[in-house]
């Protein structure tokens, strides 16, 4: 989701009305980095790892929504996408108890089931019915 209006200390009865929409996030993960790193900073974070777009819509009904999942035309995971553990409007309540949220954060709130181990030239696409569809192509990049 992407914050709209300073929020802090929000009820969950609140929460919502500092949204000013929704977009779809790429939470690329590096396996290798992430078995061998003691932190996730590296292994979630480097260049190209959050791809996220197409757009922001701002008129979304989260019940509707269906998440898609695919691998070179191959669909690995479908899920509805408001069956989080913690709802949407719950996580905002929370995060504002401790951190104050500002117009323009973006705030992720994960997938359901397994990622699929991704290579070079693969193209993931991450679709959200009533948002768009997210490509990108993986890229192999030389290490520093």
């Amino acid at each position: 989701m992407v914050i709209g209006k300073r929020a802090r200390n929000l009820s969950e009865a609140e929460a919502l009305a500092c949204v000013l929409g929704y977009s779809i996030g790429n939470d690329v993960s590096e396996r290798v980095w992430q078995k061998s790193d003691r932190t996730l900073w590296r292994a979630k974070n480097a260049d190209s790892f959050k791809p996220m777009g197409p757009w922001i819509e701002t008129d979304v009904d989260l019940d509707r929504l269906q998440t898609r999942v695919s691998v070179n035309g191959r669909e690995t995971t479908r899920f509805a996408t408001n069956a989080m553990l913690f709802g949407v409007a719950t996580y905002i309540a929370t995060i504002t108890r401790y951190s104050t949220l500002y117009p323009g954060d973006v705030i992720w709130m994960g997938t359901d089931g397994t990622s699929p181990d991704l290579a070079a030239g693969d193209v993931v696409e991450v679709e959200i019915a009533g948002i768009g569809t997210l490509r990108n192509r993986c890229v192999a990049a030389g290490r520093p």
